[in-house]
């Protein structure tokens, strides 16, 4: 032939050859050069051949990459196209693989409440990586039909992993934790039950599932949290009353606690906590009035303070002029500032600004102790027609030794 026609000879039968896909025997998709490539342009090397040809030593790279072009890293005549061979093999892949059975990898399941290894399944779905590289093969070396079996997805995970047995171990230890709590002076051990369901194995990782055990915090938090709870509280002269909720109390963080009790689950031992909490007054011991609190009656207008159970102050003291009562309730001190001035409006709608010497602000309206060197007295009726915004107006002596005594956090309880 001349250079054009071997040429066009040549380009013909890279590109018109057939590839067949066997799978066990059966032909289950076949394709040609068109499909996964295009010719290459071999003009140059044909001519060099013509000028100088061996009419009885022709490559065999020339004819369309037979097995021994290969072996001698001739080029072949068909250049592969990724896009082409990737779209192809995706395609067909997918098509084979809707009704073929799945390859699973060796993991572990609960049964009857008990961890067990589920052994590996092989199925015969094909693994796009193995048939991508099977059919470049094919054409690089000119085999026109390529085994599919060998290209079945393999389980990378089995029954006798060292992992997977070291995992089973680990969920069977985290099944035996006993959890309890310690809170509001109780013991209260979590259901053996909901940590066993806490627990689980996916995706090859052992973990405790927070959410299950919201229900049973929230009825934790029913019971203990004192937040928004109505106190008795023993006054001064040993009588009891009844103290509506205020700023003092605290409450079980509920989502944060969920997350700290799975990871503490997750260690894999015996543990008594105490829950995570927001606010204040919070103990362990269930005695929840402490030894050092500040106690204020409006109906006697007076106030005692205690430290660590031992009367310090006992004084008169001016509250809320009716209409702008003090609230009754159990607060706390939040924050001590000197030299500050209170801000606020009069009964005729008119601004005032007070300048004290001690502020102990003890909920968020802007109710507070402070000293007051603009009464004249303190106790008795008084209050009545000179009574305070709100506020517990303490004599300034007292007030200097009462800033001094008792520290940022310390229950004010008012009734």
């Amino acid at each position: 032939m001349d250079v054009q026609t071997a040429k066009k000879t040549i380009k013909k039968t890279a590109l018109d050859r057939e590839y067949k896909l066997d799978d066990k025997g059966k032909v289950v998709a076949q394709f040609t050069g068109h499909v996964v490539g295009s010719a290459q342009d071999v003009g140059t090397d044909l001519a060099q051949l013509k000028s100088a040809q061996n009419p009885w030593s022709w490559p065999a790279a020339m004819v369309g990459g037979q097995a021994d072009a290969a072996a001698t890293n001739s080029s072949t005549s068909l250049k592969l196209n990724p896009k082409k061979i990737n779209s192809f093999v995706t395609t067909t892949v997918n098509k084979l693989n809707a009704n073929r059975s799945q390859t699973t990898n060796a993991s572990i399941a609960k049964k009857d409440g008990q961890f067990v290894v589920t052994k590996e399944v092989y199925g015969n779905n094909l693994d796009t990586g193995k048939v991508e590289k099977l059919v470049k093969k094919m054409v690089a070396t000119g085999q026109t039909t390529g085994n599919l079996q060998n290209t079945y997805v393999q389980p990378t995970v089995k029954a006798n992993s060292e992992k997977l047995q070291k995992d089973l171990s680990t969920l069977k230890q985290l099944s035996t934790v006993k959890g309890h709590y310690s809170i509001g002076g109780d013991t209260v051990t979590i259901p053996e039950s909901l940590i066993r369901s806490s627990i689980y194995y996916k995706d090859g990782e052992v973990s405790v599932n927070p959410s299950v055990f919201q229900n049973f915090l929230a009825e934790l938090a029913t019971k203990y949290n004192t937040i928004d709870k109505t106190r008795t509280f023993k006054t001064h002269s040993g009588s009891t009353v009844s103290i509506p909720a205020g700023t003092w109390g605290w409450s079980i963080q509920q989502s944060s606690e969920a997350t700290e009790l799975a990871a503490t689950i997750k260690k894999g031992s015996d543990f008594t906590r105490h829950p995570l909490v927001s606010g204040s007054g919070q103990n362990y011991s269930g005695n929840e009035i402490p030894k050092t609190y500040v106690e204020v009656s409006k109906s006697a207008q007076h106030e005692w303070v205690y430290v660590d159970g031992v009367e310090k102050i006992s004084t008169d003291v001016v509250t809320g002029k009716p209409g702008q009562d003090t609230p009754s309730g159990a607060f706390f001190v939040w924050s001590k500032q000197r030299n500050a001035t209170l801000k606020g409006l009069n009964d005729d709608g008119s601004k005032y600004a007070s300048p004290v010497s001690y502020w102990m602000p003890i909920d968020y309206t802007g109710v507070g102790l402070h000293d007051s060197p603009w009464q004249p007295k303190y106790g008795g009726d008084w209050y009545k027609e000179h009574g305070s915004h709100g506020c517990v107006n303490t004599p300034p002596d007292v007030m200097a030794k009462l800033y001094n005594l008792i520290p940022a956090g310390t229950p004010v309880f008012i009734y």
